[in-house]
């Protein structure tokens, strides 16, 4: 990324400002420290469209995968012996890995819609949740771990390209005015506010599974995925259907 526009030779008002301001001050003889444009606050960040509703998704997202995460060996202990709980758990966490490039490579494939691939993704993931409330009692070890690789994918694809790539679009949005300095804000306030809303939302697993069983814990994290979802659909609307560019008009011809 280029530090600073005028680097390109691109003056945006923002730049031209600046240019003025350092003219003035060289006029006065005082010091000239041009640094570029300021980085950008946390609350200037949480300005830039779809910044927030990132960030709260992110949250949900990383509870659903927390609490597969940290549970599920828990979970499987009570079917299995230890050794194969572990092995069974351990295929959700190399599900992931392979997650962030497969959503990576899609989205690029799909011209940069993101969110409507991590929608997909996410759809996906409901539906396996679904079918995992209603048979994780009863599914044998080999279904288990072919279902439990796939939802790895399945959540860690969305996890991961929120935080690299989808942190870097919205980083690059025209409101911060070409700024570079705005990705470590964005990329840190998306992480921090999924890591608060998943640390609150992992209290709640335990109760729920005292409580009301095991099924209701899966059926919660069918709601939060659902929650994360619905907080990108206005995104994904404007990347399936959006809006067209105004066309030129030529003057002498009206």
């Amino acid at each position: 990324l280029i530090a600073d526009p005028v680097d390109a030779g691109i003056i945006t008002d923002d730049v031209r400002l600046r240019m003025e301001k350092n003219a003035a001050k060289a006029a006065a003889g005082e010091e000239v420290n041009d640094d570029g444009p300021a980085p950008i606050t946390y609350a200037n960040a949480l300005r830039i469209p779809m910044v927030a509703q990132y960030a709260f998704a992110f949250g949900f997202f990383k509870l659903t995968n927390y609490v597969l995460f940290f549970w599920l060996p828990y979970f499987l202990g009570r079917h299995f012996d230890p050794v194969t709980a572990n092995l069974i758990a351990a295929l959700y966490s190399v599900g992931m890995m392979p997650g962030g490039i497969i959503v990576g490579t899609v989205s690029d494939l799909f011209g940069g819609r993101r969110a409507t691939v991590i929608g997909v993704f996410m759809s996906c993931l409901i539906v396996f949740l679904g079918i995992f409330s209603q048979n994780s009692e009863t599914l044998g070890a080999t279904a288990l771990l072919i279902m439990l690789a796939i939802m790895g994918i399945l959540v860690g694809g969305p996890n991961n390209i929120i935080t690299s790539a989808v942190a870097a679009d919205l980083a690059s949005h025209p409101s911060v005015k070409g700024s570079n300095k705005s990705l470590g804000t964005v990329t840190g306030l998306i992480n921090g506010c999924g890591a608060i809303t998943a640390s609150i939302g992992l209290l709640a697993v335990g109760p729920l599974q005292q409580n009301f069983g095991w099924s209701s814990v899966w059926f919660f994290l069918i709601g939060c995925t659902t929650c994360g979802t619905l907080l990108m659909a206005s995104k994904i609307k404007q990347e399936l259907f959006p809006e067209p560019e105004p066309e030129d008009v030529d003057i002498g011809q009206v």
